[in-house]
């Protein structure tokens, strides 16, 4: 639904000659703006909320790669390189070969980590950290990712 949400809002923006970003982001909003006035229609107050959900989670998302971006470059022009690779493994909250799919792309766009196997029979994801001196954080920073991604996800069921 987002990704139809996104080609819609192109389709817009496209129709009315406003196709750059200013352009994308007005028929974006205005898409929003129409699905959440209609309170009454079901299906799209579900995507109205799905469609804030998404938002909010690619935000979060671009603000942790950034943030990793800075720690590795912080690593990479100490002086004295500190770091403690290591491969984690932690297991999934749900179990799914798809969901483990998407958590592990996710985890491989983040600077200083990368999702290396998948063991579906216990649900537990591999993953390779550039500074894992506190295997704690690096699970930490998995499980928050999965909760987001979830909460995203699943909210298609609520209203």
């Amino acid at each position: 639904m987002f990704l139809g949400h996104l080609l819609l809002s192109g389709t817009l923006a496209a129709l009315f000659g406003a196709f750059h970003f200013h352009g994308l982001l007005a028929a974006f909003v205005l898409l929003y703006l129409l699905c959440r006035l209609a309170v009454s229609v079901q299906p799209l107050r579900r995507h109205a909320r799905r469609v804030e959900l998404g938002s909010a989670f690619i935000v979060w998302f671009i603000g942790q790669v950034l943030l990793a971006s800075l720690h590795v470059a912080s690593l990479v022009l100490a002086r004295q390189v500190r770091v403690g690779p290591a491969v984690v493994a932690v297991s999934l909250r749900r179990p799914e070969a798809r969901l483990a799919t998407l958590l592990g792309c996710l985890l491989s766009l983040t600077p200083g980590t990368m999702a290396l196997e998948y063991q579906e029979t216990e649900g537990i994801l591999f993953i390779h950290a550039l500074d894992a001196r506190s295997p704690a954080t690096v699970e930490h920073l998995l499980r928050e990712l999965e909760r987001r991604l979830l909460h995203w996800l699943d909210a298609g069921g609520s209203g």
